[in-house]
């Protein structure tokens, strides 16, 4: 990820390069040609990973997220708070999101 680790009071927000599209009972991750993403890799994701992708507005925590990931899933905050972090790197990686800098 970066030199910090990632903490659930991180706020992301979805980059440009990438849109998500909701098709039937898909939800996939297109990147965008004219942005410089990579056209080959379209991204199919799960209920979890969709929840997560729609709640990366630029003003959500990561401890929103997992509160909604427990309250939806019905899974303990460990789990729900390991899946969000591997997810949320796996976006970075592919840069498909960016943390939001806020002033302290």
């Amino acid at each position: 990820m970066s030199d910090t680790a990632l903490r659930l009071v991180d706020v992301f927000e979805r980059s440009d390069r990438i849109v998500g599209r909701r098709l039937a009972d898909e939800y996939i991750l297109v990147p965008l040609v004219n942005r410089g993403a990579d056209v080959d890799s379209i991204f199919n994701l799960n209920r979890v990973g969709a929840l997560i992708w729609e709640r990366l507005d630029g003003r959500t925590s990561g401890e929103a997220v997992v509160e909604a990931i427990i309250e939806r899933f019905e899974v303990d905050a460990k789990r729900a708070a390991s899946d969000y972090a591997e997810f949320i790197e796996k976006l970075v990686a592919i840069e498909a999101v960016r943390r939001v800098e806020r002033d302290h």
